[in-house]
């Protein structure tokens, strides 16, 4: 079962606008909970997405069941199940810009982070500022898997509609996915890590510098 991926929270504190605070340590917390905020569209994909591909799963399991005299459902079903990978991928590219929009946000706010006067608390905003830019790798690397899995779900379904498919290509292909969204889970734990990691991160630092107490 493919695992679902985390996000980042908001801090303890709502979102206040800053008029005479000039602080950069208030500075970087306004960026990294306007990340958060960026990362709502995120957020929005995951449900989606798993319907998809339990949608798109149960029109792979009919097609399996159904016989060759029955091609003309099956390439029905294949095209629903090629309308959901479709889905699927619109989703994967709103997470990614989500993501990307997010992780500029915070880059954003890392200049802020020479201004800091306490070594320490520096040093804690820097780590908020690393862990982020790993979390944005991973998912790069999760992104990458997971279209191949879809060219992979795309082939799979063009080669059910051929009435001369041989079982062997079949169960060859089949395994090839399976493979691909071992990696894509791989990659989602990876994820799933540096997302809590960043959370703990970013309130060791609101804590330090004493913030999140409005």
């Amino acid at each position: 079962m493919r695992t679902k991926a985390y996000v980042i929270v908001l801090g303890a504190s709502v979102l206040w606008a800053l008029t005479a605070c000039s602080e950069p340590e208030q500075s970087l917390q306004m960026h990294l909970e306007e990340a958060v905020e960026v990362e709502e569209t995120f957020v929005e994909q995951q449900a989606p997405i798993v319907a998809a591909e339990e949608a798109e799963k149960e029109r792979f399991e009919e097609m399996i069941e159904l016989g060759l005299s029955e091609m003309e459902e099956i390439e029905v079903l294949a095209e629903e199940a090629i309308a959901y990978v479709d889905e699927r991928e619109a989703r994967m590219d709103a997470e990614r810009k989500s993501l990307s929009e997010a992780n500029q946000v915070v880059e954003e706010g890392a200049v802020h982070v020479r201004e800091m006067d306490e070594e320490e608390v520096r040093a804690k905003a820097e780590a908020v500022i690393g862990v982020m830019g790993q979390r944005y790798e991973a998912h790069g690397d999760l992104y990458e898997a997971y279209a191949e899995g879809l060219r992979l779900d795309r082939e799979l379904y063009e080669m059910l509609v051929d009435e001369d498919l041989a079982f062997e290509d079949l169960e060859a292909h089949v395994d090839a996915i399976n493979d691909t969204y071992e990696t894509v889970d791989d990659h989602k734990e990876t994820f799933n890590e540096h997302t809590a990691t960043f959370n703990d991160r970013k309130e060791e630092f609101y804590r330090l510098a004493g913030l999140g107490q409005e």
